[in-house]
This record gives C-alpha cells, structure tokens and sequence, in this order.
C-alpha cells in the first residue's frame, strides 16, 4: 500500500517542473560597512531597476549579514524600491555570497573587478511586498537572483519561477 501512495504522489507532481523568467536588472550602491556584533552592515545608499519594474533604490536600508565561514558571507537585507510610476516595493532577501580563499580576499577588500563573477557563488532569494495593483503579481511569485560584487555594490539579475 504504502509503495502504491509513493508511485502516485509521484507520479501526480513528475509533471511539473520550474521555468524561470528574467524580470529585472537590480543594481544596489553600498556605503563602506560597519561591524555590530556578529553583522556586518552595509548602508545601502541607492541604486537602479530596470526591467518588469523601473525605478530607483530609495537610501533606506541595507545588508545585515554575517560572516559565517572565512569564505561565506550570508546576506541579510532590507531595501525600497520606488517605482517610476510611483509605486513603493519593500523588498528582503537573503542569500549567499561563497568563494575559494583567495578570490573571496579580493571580494571582501574592494577589489571586485579584479574577480570573474563565474569565480564566485552569489545567489539571492528576494521576497516583494507592495500595494499597488500594477505590481501585484510580486507578493505572490517565488523570485531568485544572481549576484556580482562591483566596486560601488552589487548587481543582480532576478528571476521569477513560473
């Protein structure tokens, strides 16, 4: 009985499969970081979208993460986006930047562009809420980004799972 109810379950869910789709190019500046405690906090000060969502990183919030091996940062962050057409997006995610000693080195001491981003691991996994209608479809869509460290902040490309 129990081997019929696994082969069904299995069978019923075999058909469904996750396809992403590109909604945005996410662009975040960072000011130079402060330690409190065990997080390291990053102020973040601006930045752009562009895509699905259009607009501008309002300077309110930042990355509360944490160094949580000497080659792992995880992420821990809070921004606002405001739309071109006026609409507010509070958006948090967490996520992961790893890499081998000697290319996170050069991550962590401002020297990004000296680093391939294929060198690195930086995944995100951002969760939008807002009240505006346009945008709506964010509250309820799983969304994962890809990262690159720049010398000015980060950069993702965001995917919506379909």
């Amino acid at each position: 009985m129990t081997v019929a109810i696994c082969f069904f379950l299995f069978e019923s869910s075999s058909g469904q499969e996750l396809k992403s789709v590109k909604i945005a190019e996410l662009n975040v500046l960072v000011a130079p970081p402060t330690a409190a405690g065990t997080k390291i906090i990053y102020p973040i000060t601006g930045g752009t979208i562009s895509g699905e969502i259009n607009g501008k990183v309002l300077p309110i919030g930042g990355d509360f993460g944490m160094l949580i091996s000497p080659t792992t940062f995880k992420l821990d962050i809070r921004e606002v986006i405001q739309t071109t057409d006026s609409a507010t997006i509070y958006i948090t995610y967490n996520g992961y930047i790893h890499a081998d000693p000697e290319t996170f080195g050069l991550l962590v001491t401002g020297r990004a562009n000296e680093v391939s981003p294929e060198k690195y691991y930086f995944r995100i996994n951002p969760i939008f809420e807002t009240t505006s209608d346009k945008y709506d479809w964010l509250n309820h869509t799983i969304t994962v980004g890809v990262g690159t460290v720049t010398e000015t902040g980060v950069s993702y490309i965001l995917y919506a799972i379909r």
